[in-house]
């Protein structure tokens, strides 16, 4: 398949909007072909899946790609565009205050460490105290839930039931920034070795898995992979 006009056009939406749930990647790819493909075609998944494996092929080289991930907190799946790169908030310098880089940061941190990676909407509204000092005037708990509803459209976080998750953005993006700076606190699914933030916990012990590698897992064997008692939690 050579690199179209459809390509340049779908990597252009997915840049603009950073995340995309699955349905709505494949309604963008069908407007898409409607304006630079044959009209009597009407793309299907796997082309929308043949479509991003060839835009990756020219932007890996540029510490960008397009990924897809299952995110468990909404079951749904999502197309996000990310920067590869060490320190990809640092990209963000033109558009946010080092006190508002300072409060994404923070929040990274304080999702990572609490239990279950989440927080109460007033938590993270509080987390503005930790923003000011070294020159920095500390973000405003208004400007707080402006920052939080722009991240949550970018994909980066999630406010579900006044609490906040990582999002799907933040998730694949800042894997790497994370495990370097809280290795001691990351866990990984012991059935694909990805990162894992939520996913579902072992009755017997503390293994937690990847509800999708669990639900794979379970077609052929009954034991937990970790401790290999019987697997009694509810899918």
């Amino acid at each position: 398949m050579s690199y179209t006009d459809v390509h340049r056009a779908f990597l252009q939406a997915c840049s603009n909007h950073g995340t995309l749930s699955k349905q709505q990647a494949l309604d963008i790819l069908i407007g898409i072909y409607t304006r630079f493909g044959d009209s009597s075609d009407v793309p299907s998944e796997d082309n929308l899946v043949d479509v991003v494996a060839k835009i990756n092929e020219r932007i890996y080289r540029f510490d960008q790609k397009i990924s897809y991930m299952h995110y468990e907190p909404t079951e749904k799946d999502f197309f996000v565009f990310v920067n590869l790169q060490e320190s990809p908030i640092d990209l963000q310098q033109n558009f946010y205050t080092a006190a508002e880089l300072h409060y994404f940061r923070v929040l990274l941190r304080e999702l990572t460490l609490s239990e279950d990676h989440t927080l109460g909407s007033m938590v993270c509204l509080n987390l503005t105290n930790e923003t000011a000092g070294d020159g920095m005037k500390a973000v405003t708990k208004s400007r707080a839930e402006q920052l939080l509803s722009e991240w949550e459209q970018l994909g980066y976080f999630l406010m579900l039931e006044d609490k906040c998750y990582f999002g799907p953005k933040a998730i694949v993006e800042f894997e790497k920034y994370l495990n370097k700076n809280y290795a001691d606190v990351i866990t990984r699914c012991c059935l694909c070795n990805v990162t894992i933030f939520y996913g579902i916990r072992c009755a017997t012990c503390p293994q937690i898995l990847h509800k999708d590698c669990l639900k794979k897992y379970l077609r052929r064997l009954t034991n937990c992979p970790a401790c290999k008692k019987l697997w009694s939690v509810a899918l």
